[in-house]
């Protein structure tokens, strides 16, 4: 048998040394190598030339509708850039460019001055014609340190009508630096909806170019000896949003100031439309805008930047009545046939006379959703209690979040007893009060959305999908970083109680008297219900929500149009125009 020879400390000892004394020997020929084979070249290099870094934009990731048409893509523009570190005769060359740029030459100079580093490019001027890029690059020769170049900006395809759901980009502000210490100055970041929240997927990463300038600044070429490092774009984001019907929303609003339209698809919580006027033109925010005009934008009565459908909050009239109806519903205070008093057209409450908007005679619960009586569901809340109706409401989360996946959304509004107590120093509501809550008026106050996002609920048989508006990103390479999953959640009410509200819907729209009328689909079963909310400061708040196909709906949708009227006549039509193209496309 034969041995092996063990591995001793000596030996270990004289490996070390054979194997330092190599790295040595190499470090020895790259050093000849540098000071001697190659000294010539970066003496002159050192003496002669100079690198001009250059950072290579890349695109920002396109966002598409759900059926792969683009709403936000890339478009070039030309910027006019000047290197500090590269002029050796600044006043000649910044009068050369005043005269070629039509920039003044004082303005020149003070942004000069302003840099923050002699080695960082100042930007001199953003968005350049083509006459003015071809002026510059004609004498470019003649303006060694001055570069015109270009990047990539947002172009939206489909301006304000998608303008509250897509956002808009931006230059980064010093406050976002603070907060974004991988960013710098000058840096493009979403700056609102989908732009905003999916940011860091939309960015990508900038390449970066390195080019020898010889000693009076002129360009002589990419150098060689340093590699260029490719810009990285953005990822793609396909949304569940469908553009058809958005832009159809954006037309059947024209004649109305103010409002929004939401649409989501019931079985998978995929939001199909979410719109919101008055809109704003993204496009001219990204090429700048004034001072003044953007103060016009944001400080007008009906704000453009402001997102009606996530975050404005409305009395929802009549459409609460399905919700009060639950709640009685579950308490087994009312039934399918359950009568109330008499609508006379009034019901006196204290000393105080509440009025209904005609005289319905005697209904029973089924007939007074259909025909949307006051004074029936007046009754049927103060038989309630507030307690109770206090606890079955937020029970049932008509004041909570959806918790899209949009940056801005704000919750809903109902009071409670220290509410009452803080506001009007009594220990509970009045039974007038109380009456009015239950028609959705008063201190109840609810979102477009969440109020779609309940109905859909109702709609798929008390199972509620969260709604999103993001359906897949994939990278350039067509990798899926990101897929929308769905996610459930229960309507806390019985089967019973569900059935007859869906049918209470389904009655609005078809029945005889049913205030809805103005929905009605041939060949599709549509079920709704009208809201006309009293607004203290003008006309009337029109509310439409529907789902169909009644059966196994595709598509619920809330339309809400301030000071427009009752609902039934101006909501529910337009209503009606988006179910058919979205369930009869062709």
């Amino acid at each position: 048998m034969i041995k092996s020879k063990p591995f001793t400390h000596k030996l270990r000892t004289k490996f070390l040394l054979y194997f330092l004394a190599i790295l040595f020997f190499i470090l020895i020929i790259r050093i000849f190598s540098l000071q001697i084979i190659q000294s010539r070249f970066y003496r002159k290099l050192a003496e002669k030339n100079i690198l001009k870094i250059v950072l290579l934009p890349q695109n920002r990731g396109e966002i598409l509708d759900r059926n792969g048409l683009i709403i936000a893509g890339n478009t070039p523009d030309y910027i006019l850039k000047i290197y500090p570190y590269l002029l050796k005769n600044s006043e000649e060359i910044v009068h050369n460019l005043s005269n070629i740029s039509f920039i003044p030459e004082r303005e020149i100079l003070e942004k000069l001055e302003d840099a923050k580093s002699f080695y960082c490019p100042v930007v001199l001027k953003k968005h350049l014609t083509v006459s003015e890029v071809a002026n510059v690059i004609e004498n470019i020769s003649d303006l060694p340190g001055v570069n015109v170049e270009r990047r990539p900006i947002r172009d939206y395809r489909f301006g304000m009508s998608t303008s509250h759901l897509i956002g808009c980009t931006g230059e980064i502000t010093e406050y976002e630096l603070e907060n974004n210490p991988d960013l710098k100055k000058g840096d493009i970041i979403g700056k609102s909806g989908i732009e905003k929240m999916y940011d860091s997927y939309l960015r990508g990463r900038p390449g970066v170019e390195y080019i020898e300038v010889d000693a009076k600044g002129r360009e002589k070429g990419i150098f060689e000896h340093m590699k260029t490092i490719d810009p990285e774009p953005g990822a793609e984001i396909q949304l569940t949003i469908n553009i058809d019907l958005q832009q159809l929303a954006d037309s059947l609003m024209s004649d109305y100031s103010v409002g929004s339209v939401v649409a989501i698809n019931p079985q998978t919580g995929e939001v199909l439309l979410l719109f919101s006027k008055p809109g704003f033109d993204p496009n001219i925010l990204v090429k700048g805008i004034s001072f003044e005009g953007l103060q016009k934008m944001v400080f007008m009565e009906n704000s453009s930047f402001w997102n009606r459908a996530t975050m404005s909050i409305y009395p929802p009239g009549s459409i609460f009545k399905i919700i009060v109806a639950a709640v009685a519903f579950e308490e087994g205070l009312i039934n399918r046939n359950s009568r109330m008093r008499v609508c006379k057209g009034s019901l006196r409450i204290g000393n105080r006379i509440f009025n209904c908007w005609k005289r319905h005679g005697s209904l029973n619960t089924h007939k007074a959703i259909v025909q949307s009586c006051d004074v029936f569901f007046y009754q049927v809340g103060m038989k309630l209690g507030f307690s109770n109706l206090e606890k079955g409401v937020k029970k049932l989360r008509v004041f909570d979040k959806t918790y899209i996946d949009l940056p801005e959304e704000k919750k809903g509004f109902f009071p409670d007893l220290s509410w009452y107590k803080k506001r009007f120093n009594i220990s509970a509501p009045t039974s007038g009060m109380i009456a009015n809550l239950s028609i959705g008026q008063g201190e109840v106050l609810v979102t477009p959305l969440k109020t779609c996002s309940f109905f859909s609920g109702l709609a798929n048989y008390g199972n509620v999908m969260t709604p999103h508006v993001v359906m897949k990103i994939q990278d350039v390479s067509g990798n899926v970083l990101y897929q929308a999953e769905t996610k459930e959640s229960k309507l806390p009410l019985s089967k019973k109680t569900i059935t007859f509200l869906r049918k209470a819907m389904l009655g609005v729209v078809n029945e005889k008297g049913g205030t809805g009328v103005w929905a009605r689909i041939e060949n599709i079963k549509v079920a709704g219900k009208t809201g006309t909310a009293e607004n203290p400061h003008g006309e009337d708040h029109a509310w439409f929500v529907a789902f169909a196909p009644f059966e196994k709906p595709e598509i619920c949708i809330v339309v809400m149009v301030e000071n427009a009227g009752h609902g039934g006549n101006v909501a529910a039509p337009i209503a009606r125009e988006i179910i058919k193209r979205a369930l009869q496309p062709y």
